[in-house]
C-alpha cells in the first residue's frame, strides 16, 4: 500500500496558486487576518486565520459555497491543536497525475489536474498541523496533516459546513452501512442528528455541492456530518482515532460543485485517491454481470443444483459471473468453478467479515483462489472505525495477493478505491433490493431517484435490481428494469427469480445488452427525488435510462445529438417503456443523431432507450477452447510422501496449482505432476489442486478440473463429523456439524436433540440427503446412532441408509418422537462411505436427520 502523504503527484511544479494575504511572518504566532486560497478556474478554496480561529470557505464564479466555517482538531486529551497555532510557512504545487479505471461510470485513462496549496503550523503543545487545500476543475478538497503526534487521540467534529438555512438537501440517516433512506428535505427542516456521505446540497438555481470524504484507510477513520438544528453540520468522526507514525494524513474533505451534470460526472473522489499499488492495474481485475440466486431463494446457496441453474442462465445470457451466497460448502464448490469456468463464467463467493479477521482465517483466500474462484462477497463489517478501516486494508492487500475481486456489502461507501484498488468490484452501502426480502420494505422511487445523484457519483453501489416479483414495490416493470443501467455498479447482481427474467422476453433481450461498465457516463435531465435520465455508453454503443418519482406522468425528450452519435449513421433505437397495465412495451426504429426520441414516463415508471450502430452485433457468448480431464479426480496421498498427478489438456498450455503451504509442483512429463503432500497434513484430510488450461490465476480465462488428494486414516478411530466428505447433497442448507440442520443458513441449528435426548456431536441433515468420504479400504466398521430431530414437524420420518462403493450396507427406519437407532456397520474393504436419507414421500414434511457421533473404527 503506498504510504499516505499529501504528495502524491506523477508531476509537481510551483502553482499559480492565490498568495496569502496579511500573513504573518514564518514562526511567529499569527494574530492578524490572513487568508490563503488556491484556485482553479471558476472554484477557489480558501483556508482563513481571523481572532485567533482557522476556518475555510470555498466559492465558485466567486459566489460562496459555503460561508467561512470553523477547523478544530480536538484530541482525547481535551486539546485543540489547531488553537494558538503557529504559522510556520506554506507552499503551493500543481498537481498533474495519470491513472486508468476498470469499473465505474467512466473506464480507461483519466487525468488529474489539480492546484494545491499546504499551509503549516505548529500545534500549541507540541506537533505539526500542516492544512492542504486542493482545487480542482470540478470542485475543491482539502485535508490535514499531522506531524509528531503519535499516540494522540484526535475524536469528534475537524471541520464546518455552512450552507443556506434554506437549501435543498438530499440526505439519508447516517449509519456505518449506509442503508437507510436517501430522501428530500431543506437543511433548516432537518431533525437534529447524524447524516452520511454523499450529502447534496442545492445552493442555488443550477448549482449543487455533493460533500464526501476520499482517500481514507487504517491510518484513520469514517465521519459523518452532524446537524445541530441550528443550520450548522460538522465533519465528525464516528469514532476515536489513534495516530499512529510521525506523518498522518486525514481523509480528504471534499466539495465537488458544479451542475447536476458536472456533479454527476465527477470523478474527484478518485482522482483525490492513491494510485494502485505498482502503477499496474491487474489484468484479472473485470468487471461483470452476475446471476445471483439469494434474492428469490436465500437457503439457495447451499445447493450445487441451484447453482448450476443459474450458471446454465449466465451462460446463457453472456453474463460474466455467478454470484453464490451464503450456504455454500467447500464440498462442492470445486465441482461449480469447474462447470463455469468451461463455460467462460466466473464464480463470486460469499462470507462473513470476521471470518476473515485473523492472518490466519485470511488463509483460505488463497485456497479459494487456488480453486480457481473468481471473487468474494464480504459481509457486514457495518463500522466506520479505524481497526475496522485496518481490517479493510488487510483484506484488499491479501485478495489482490493472491488475484480475488471483491465486492463489499454492509459496508462503507468508497472513498476513491476504483483508483487505488481496482480490484474491487463494488459496494453494498445503498439501500437496495435486499429490503424487500428482509423486511418487505417498498423502496421509494424517490430515493432510487436520489442515488444516482449522490451515491452512485462516488461510486459502485451493489443495489442488486431488477426486482420484477417484489410483492411490496412501488415502481413500474419499467423502472425496475431501468435500474440495471441507471444505477452503476461493477458486479452488476441481477437479483430476481430467472424464470421472472425469462418471461418477459424484452427484459431479458435487455438485461443482455446492459454492460457493467461504462467509458462514458452523461446526465442529460433529472432532479434529485423528482426524476433522472442518464446516458451510458459502450464503445459504440449508447443507453439511455430513466426514472420518475413523480405520482404523475413526465414527458422526456432524448435528443440523440447530445450524444455524439456518427453524424447520418441510423442507429436502430429500442424504446422500452411501460404499458397501461403495467407490463413492458417495446417499440424500434431507425434514428440518426439528428433526431430526438419522446417518451413519456409513467408514474413512478422508467423507460430505457437502447442504440446500436450498423452493424452492432450482440457481444459473443464466452466460450473456453480448452479442455481439461483429470485422469483420477480422488488421490490417495502419504504425508511426506510424492503423488503423481495426471490430466488431459487440449487447447492450452497446462497448470497445476496447489493449496497454500505445499510446495510448487514438479512437472514430470506432459500432463503429469508430482507433488509432496506435506508432512504435518492430518489423517484423513482432503486437499483439493487443481489444473487450469491457460493462465493458472484469473476469472474467465481459464478451463480447470480439480483433483482431492485425500490422506489415509491409518489405524486411530476417525470421527466422520471431523472429516472432510468429498461429496455432500442436503435437503434445506448445508450438512451442519455438532447441530441439528435449523431452517437452511450456515449454523443456524440447536443442540442435536432425538426423543427429548440431547446429543453433542454428530452431523444434522435434512431430507434428502447424501454424504460421502474416502476410507482407506482396510479391516473396519462404522459405529453411530440416528434418529429424527425434535425439530422436526411431528409424523415425521426418514428412511436412512449406510452405503459403501456403491452398495447398501444398513437400512434403517426412523421416526419423530422415537429414539434414535443405534448403528454397527462392518466397512471392510470400502473405500466411498456414504450416510444417505432417502426423499420424504410426495406430499410429506422432510425429516431433519441426526447422525449421532459417526466413527470409523478399525478392527484389529
Amino acid at each position: 500500500m503506498p504510504p499516505r502523504s499529501p504528495s502524491r503527484s506523477s508531476s509537481s511544479r510551483p502553482a499559480s496558486a492565490s498568495p496569502p494575504t496579511c500573513a504573518a511572518a514564518q514562526g511567529s504566532v499569527v494574530s492578524e487576518s490572513s487568508t490563503w486560497s488556491v484556485s482553479h478556474g471558476a472554484t477557489t478554496i480558501a483556508l482563513t486565520w481571523f481572532r485567533g480561529r482557522l476556518t475555510w470557505t470555498a466559492l465558485h464564479d466567486g459566489v460562496q459555497v459555503t460561508a467561512p466555517a470553523p477547523l478544530h482538531l480536538h484530541t482525547g486529551e481535551g486539546r485543540d491543536l489547531l488553537s494558538g497555532a503557529t504559522y510556520l510557512g506554506d507552499s503551493a504545487r500543481q498537481v498533474h497525475e495519470e491513472y486508468e479505471l476498470v469499473v465505474g461510470k467512466r473506464v480507461g485513462p483519466h487525468a488529474v489536474d489539480h492546484r494545491e496549496r499546504t499551509v503549516r503550523f505548529g500545534a500549541a503543545g507540541g506537533g505539526e498541523v500542516a492544512v492542504v487545500l486542493r482545487a480542482g476543475p470540478d470542485g475543491v478538497a482539502f485535508r490535514f496533516v499531522l506531524g509528531g503526534l503519535a499516540g494522540t487521540t484526535v475524536t469528534g467534529g475537524d471541520a464546518g459546513l455552512r450552507f443556506p438555512a434554506t437549501a435543498a438537501v438530499w440526505p439519508l440517516t447516517y449509519t456505518p452501512w449506509y442503508e437507510t433512506t436517501r430522501f428530500t428535505s431543506t437543511l433548516d427542516a432537518l431533525e437534529p442528528g447524524d447524516y452520511g456521505f454523499p450529502f447534496l446540497v442545492e445552493l442555488a438555481d443550477d448549482r449543487f455541492a455533493l460533500v464526501t470524504e476520499a482517500d481514507l484507510d487504517g491510518r484513520y477513520g469514517g465521519s459523518f456530518a452532524r446537524y445541530d438544528g441550528g443550520g450548522a453540520l460538522t465533519v465528525t468522526l464516528a469514532a476515536d482515532v489513534v495516530l499512529d507514525g510521525d506523518s498522518v494524513a486525514t481523509p480528504w474533505r471534499v466539495v465537488i460543485v458544479g451542475d447536476l451534470g458536472t456533479v454527476v460526472a465527477s470523478h474527484l473522489v478518485d482522482d483525490l485517491a492513491p494510485p494502485v499499488a505498482g502503477g499496474v492495474v491487474p489484468a484479472w481485475a473485470r468487471p461483470g454481470r452476475a446471476a445471483w440466486s439469494w434474492w428469490s431463494d436465500f437457503y439457495s446457496g447451499a445447493h450445487l443444483s441451484k447453482q448450476l441453474r443459474m450458471l446454465d442462465y449466465a451462460a446463457a445470457r453472456g453474463w460474466e459471473y455467478v454470484l453464490v451466497d451464503c450456504g455454500w460448502d467447500g464440498v462442492w464448490m470445486p465441482e461449480l468453478v469447474s462447470a463455469a469456468s468451461e463455460r467462460g463464467v466466473g464464480v463470486f463467493v460469499w462470507v462473513v467479515w470476521d471470518h476473515l479477521a485473523t492472518p490466519e482465517q485470511r488463509r483460505k483466500l488463497a485456497e479459494w483462489a487456488s480453486w480457481g474462484i473468481a471473487g468474494v462477497k464480504v459481509d457486514f463489517m457495518e463500522s466506520e472505525a479505524q481497526e475496522r478501516y485496518r481490517w479493510y486494508d488487510e483484506v484488499i492487500a491479501e485478495c489482490a495477493r493472491v488475484g480475488l475481486m471483491i465486492n463489499f456489502h454492509g459496508s462503507v461507501i468508497p472513498r476513491g478505491w476504483s483508483r487505488t484498488y481496482p480490484h474491487v468490484m463494488s459496494y453494498e452501502a445503498v439501500r437496495g433490493a435486499e429490503y424487500y426480502v428482509f423486511y418487505s420494505e417498498p423502496l421509494t422511487p424517490e430515493h432510487n431517484t436520489i442515488v444516482p445523484f449522490t451515491r452512485n457519483v462516488v461510486g459502485s453501489a451493489d443495489y442488486t435490481p431488477v426486482t420484477f416479483s417484489a410483492a411490496a414495490r412501488l415502481t413500474t416493470e419499467a423502472h425496475e428494469l431501468a435500474l440495471a443501467l441507471v444505477l452503476e455498479s461493477g458486479l452488476l447482481n441481477y437479483a430476481d427469480e430467472i424464470d421472472e427474467y425469462a418471461k418477459r422476453p424484452i427484459a431479458e433481450a435487455a438485461i443482455e445488452r446492459i454492460r457493467a461498465h461504462w467509458d462514458e457516463t452523461r446526465l442529460l435531465a433529472g432532479r434529485p427525488g423528482e426524476y433522472v435520465v442518464l446516458a451510458r455508453r459502450s464503445g459504440t454503443e449508447w443507453f439511455v435510462g430513466a426514472l420518475s418519482a413523480l405520482t404523475e406522468p413526465k414527458a422526456v425528450t432524448v435528443d440523440l445529438g447530445s450524444l455524439g452519435l456518427e453524424p447520418g449513421a441510423e442507429y436502430g433505437a429500442t424504446i422500452i417503456t411501460d404499458d397501461d397495465g403495467d407490463r413492458l412495451t417495446q417499440a424500434t426504429r431507425s434514428v440518426t443523431a439528428a433526431d430526438t426520441v419522446d417518451v413519456t414516463l409513467r408514474p413512478r415508471g422508467g423507460a430505457l432507450v437502447l442504440l446500436a450502430p450498423p452493424g452492432a452485433a450482440p457481444a459473443p457468448l464466452q466460450r473456453r477452447p480448452a479442455a481439461v480431464a483429470v485422469a483420477d479426480p480422488i488421490v490417495r496421498g502419504v504425508p511426506g510422501e510424492p503423488v503423481e498427478i495426471a490430466a488431459v489438456v487440449t487447447g492450452a498450455e497446462a497448470h497445476l496449482v496447489v493449496p497454500p503451504g505445499w510446495d510448487a509442483p514438479r512437472p514430470v512429463r506432459d500432463g503429469v505432476w508430482s507433488v509432496t503432500v506435506p508432512a504435518d497434513t492430518e489423517p484423513g484430510h482432503v486437499a483439493v489442486l487443481a489444473v487450469h488450461a491457460g493462465e493458472p490465476i484469473g476469472p474467465r480465462r481459464s478451463t480447470l478440473a480439480h483433483v482431492r488428494v485425500v490422506t489415509p486414516l491409518g489405524d486411530q478411530p476417525a470421527s466422520l463429523v471431523a472429516l472432510t466428505p468429498v461429496a455432500a447433497v442436503n435437503g434445506s442448507g448445508p450438512v451442519e456439524r455438532d447441530m441439528s440442520n435449523g431452517e437452511g443458513n450456515p449454523a443456524d441449528g440447536r443442540p442435536m436433540s432425538v426423543a427429548g435426548v440431547h446429543h453433542p456431536r454428530g452431523l444434522g441433515v435434512c431430507a434428502p440427503a447424501d454424504v460421502t468420504w474416502v476410507l482407506d479400504g482396510t479391516a473396519a466398521r462404522l459405529t453411530a446412532s440416528v434418529g429424527v430431530d425434535d425439530e422436526s414437524p411431528a409424523g415425521t420420518t426418514a428412511t436412512c441408509a449406510v452405503v459403501g462403493d456403491g452398495r447398501v450396507l444398513s437400512t434403517v427406519e426412523v421416526a419423530h418422537g422415537e429414539p434414535a437407532r443405534e448403528l454397527d456397520v462392518d466397512l471392510t474393504g470400502i473405500t466411498r462411505l456414504r450416510l444417505v436419507v432417502q426423499p420424504p414421500p410426495a406430499g410429506a414434511e422432510p425429516a431433519h436427520v441426526d447422525w449421532i457421533d459417526p466413527h470409523v473404527l478399525p478392527l484389529t
